[in-house]
């Protein structure tokens, strides 16, 4: 019977794992105190990236509203329609506040010449034309083809037996390959019935001054086909669509009988952009005014952007206290909670100084003008955000004191001026959270180096100590073995 069979397996069995984990739970303490660490750093350096960007959106929206001339948000000129049938319009900042009559008789239209009704099978094209290349001219300015400078020259190939589809299509796909009339003008195959076809050109431009004109340079082809320009187009024959008088819109402003070549009109009003769209039976208006929509709106995305930078803020460096009182002097402290910036005086100080620099007077505004945003109806909550609270008094504002808004928020000691240069120590680059930032970084990467050296020892430590347990385990079971033997 050998040693194996007499012991039994549990004699001097060391738990080696069960040691070796002990021994090891103690000695990575300090690698979990440096993890703890890192991962306190990165939050930190998560909250100063956060906050930089709510701070740049805060300034940024500040940065709007002190902007001078046409580039002003307090500048924005709307134009309202008594017929959104007839006309709308648009303005730029430099348009000028008024009301404009306006009567519409005719649109623009695009100048559009086809060819004669041809049945789309037959081949009676080629064959009174014959074979061969036959070259067309054709301009979009309305000048003569025939010694226009602005002359275009198609070529296009007739074979035997081509079908009148085939030869329409070819002159559609010529026109509308070429780099210059393609650009000015459409050509297509129109199918009016299910047996026969037309050759459609249209400008791309309204009006006379982008009238199609077209004519057979070498051979009859247009001719043929019954393209001409020169005439109207009555029933299956070919010609234009529209006459010359047509082709131009024709309106009445202010009185003022007037022509253009566009339904988009944007040089008879400064700043403003006229597009007629019907006609009207009578005088319809325009009113060109302030756009008191987009101005709450711009002045709404700063309030929005500045209570979101004012509350992240908050949030960060807040420190929160739960605590416990019983009788009359005794208070325990259960738990303190402190945000990640809460011990840094710099950001903290910040809060207060965002509150101050939007609640308190601008003393460069000019005399009469709202010198608090409590004067155009913006006031604060018990938080530090801000609300227009006072739609009335604002809505003043904008009708009554547009100068003053704009000395509120963009003179030199102004709302949005102030948090400007606040905040331009913050987030320009190189600012304190740059360096908050980078401070964060440097320490986060000797950490990392750190816990690297101390996983490495770590390692080497487990693997030293279980060859130990297991050489004792082996030493411990020999000595069981020469005890057995001498009893």
């Amino acid at each position: 019977m050998s040693l194996t069979e007499i012991l039994p397996a549990s004699v001097f069995q060391l738990n080696v794992e069960g040691l070796v984990a002990s021994v090891m739970a103690v000695e990575q303490q300090p690698l979990t105190g440096l993890q703890t660490d890192q991962n306190t750093l990165s939050r930190r350096s998560a909250t100063l990236s956060d906050l930089k960007s709510a701070l740049s959106a805060l300034r940024s929206k500040a940065q709007a509203l002190t902007q001078a001339g046409t580039l002003s948000p307090f500048q924005v000129k709307a134009v309202s329609s008594s017929s959104a049938t007839v006309a709308m319009a648009t303005a730029s900042p430099s348009a000028l506040a008024a009301v404009h009559t306006l009567s519409v008789s005719q649109l623009a239209k695009l100048s559009t010449v086809v060819s004669q009704q041809l049945t789309g099978s037959a081949t009676d094209v080629v064959t009174t034309e014959g074979i061969g290349t036959k070259s067309v001219k054709i301009t979009y300015d309305g000048t003569d083809p025939a010694t226009s400078g602005t002359a275009v020259t198609v070529n296009v190939t007739l074979n035997a037996g081509d079908t009148n589809d085939t030869i329409l299509t070819n002159l559609a796909t010529t026109i509308n390959s070429d780099s210059t009339l393609g650009a000015k003008i459409s050509a297509s195959v129109v199918n009016d019935t299910a047996t026969t076809a037309r050759l459609v050109l249209t400008s791309k431009q309204t009006g006379q001054a982008n009238k199609v004109r077209v004519a057979d340079a070498t051979g009859s082809l247009l001719s043929t086909i019954g393209l001409n320009s020169g005439i109207a187009s009555t029933g299956t024959a070919g010609g234009f669509l529209y006459a010359d008088t047509a082709l131009d819109a024709k309106f009445t402003l202010d009185g003022l009988a007037m022509t253009r070549s566009s339904n988009s009109i944007s040089d008879v009003l400064t700043g403003v952009t006229i597009n007629l769209l019907g006609l009207s039976a009578s005088d319809m208006t325009l009113t060109v005014s302030a756009d008191k929509t987009s101005m709450k709106a711009s002045v709404q995305a700063f309030l929005d952007a500045y209570n979101k930078a004012l509350t992240f803020l908050r949030e960060r460096t807040l420190v929160q206290v739960s605590a416990t009182t019983s009788g009359a002097r005794s208070t325990t402290v259960n738990s303190v909670i402190r945000g990640p910036l809460a011990g840094e005086m710099t950001y903290r100080s910040l809060v207060s100084n965002l509150r101050s620099d939007v609640g308190s007077s601008v003393s460069s505004v000019q005399t009469g003008n709202p010198a608090l945003l409590a004067d155009i109806g913006i006031t604060a909550a018990s938080n530090g955000t801000l609300s227009i609270s006072d739609t009335t008094k604002f809505d003043s504002a904008i009708e009554t004191k547009l100068s003053g808004l704009t000395d509120l928020f963009a003179s030199t000691g102004g709302v949005a001026t102030r948090l400007m240069t606040r905040l331009d120590g913050f987030v320009n680059s190189g600012g304190l959270i740059d360096g908050s930032l980078s401070t964060a970084t440097s320490k986060a990467q000797n950490i990392n180096q750190q816990i690297t050296r101390l996983q490495d020892r770590l390692v080497i430590r487990e693997a030293a100590l279980r060859k130990q347990l297991l050489d004792l385990q082996k030493a411990l079971s020999a000595l069981s073995a020469q005890r057995f033997i001498l009893q």
